[in-house]
């Protein structure tokens, strides 16, 4: 069983009575993206890390929903923050399971010296009866016997005028085969990060949005307010566009 915790970016799901936290995007060393562009970000991986554990304090066991890290590869920058990083939270869970994502290449030979955390490639793998996957390449094809799917990597946000782009989750019903019935999106653990605007419909990867239907496609702030479907926000953004 998954549930968004609602008032945090973090997902629960009760696999025969043990609980994971799920949490996705955390781009390790994003830091330095923002340097580029000339705006200069202090280290952000502890303050990341506290927030794990501070969210995590009932849970014992931590999935996450791809993308760990920032760089593509893996700098000697990106090491030392993805070290340190699990430094800090391997003590409190006793299992961690990552769902590679595409800014987590490089990483498998990194987490050899961690005996709890084990990386699964992209394509995904079953966790109780949600399917996990980041979002950038198709699942397996057994994913389809699965009602539910929990992907990251669109780091999906609405934008609202006056208010800039705010961070949404995502719950809709699949038109693909070999897909899970229903997805859940997640927004990105790492607040800092830019989003994606949904109302644009710029395709995301092979399945969002290719493959969901907009008029069931259902989007909430994350506190859980209800904003309405995906095809009735485009709709009315594009009638605005008119007036």
């Amino acid at each position: 069983m998954l549930r968004p915790i609602w008032g945090t970016s973090a997902a629960e799901i009760n696999v025969d009575g043990e609980k994971w936290l799920a949490i996705a995007d955390i781009h390790l060393g994003f830091e330095f993206e923002y340097i580029k562009e000339g705006v200069y970000i202090p280290d952000q991986t502890e303050r990341m890390a506290e927030m794990l554990l501070s969210l995590g304090k009932e849970y014992d066991k931590l999935v996450i929903v791809g993308d760990l890290k920032h760089s593509i590869g893996m700098a000697s920058w990106s090491a030392i923050r993805v070290r340190r990083f699990l430094d800090m939270i391997t003590p409190h869970f006793q299992e961690i399971l990552l769902a590679q994502g595409n800014h987590d290449g490089g990483i498998s030979e990194l987490l050899k010296s961690y005996e709890t955390i084990r990386i699964v490639g992209s394509k995904g793998f079953a966790l109780g009866d949600v399917w996990i996957f980041h979002g950038h390449a198709r699942p397996l094809g057994e994913s389809q016997n699965f009602d539910i799917g929990l992907m990251g990597h669109v780091h999906p946000s609405i934008k609202i005028k006056g208010k800039g782009k705010v961070a949404v989750w995502v719950l809709s019903e699949t038109k693909c085969d070999g897909l899970p019935g229903s997805l859940v999106v997640m927004p990105p653990f790492n607040e800092l990060l830019g989003y994606g605007d949904l109302l644009d419909l710029k395709q995301r990867g092979p399945v969002f949005p290719k493959c969901i239907e907009l008029d069931s496609t259902e989007i909430f702030t994350l506190d859980g307010g209800y904003m309405g479907t995906l095809e009735y926000l485009v709709r009315g953004k594009d009638l605005l566009s008119l007036t």
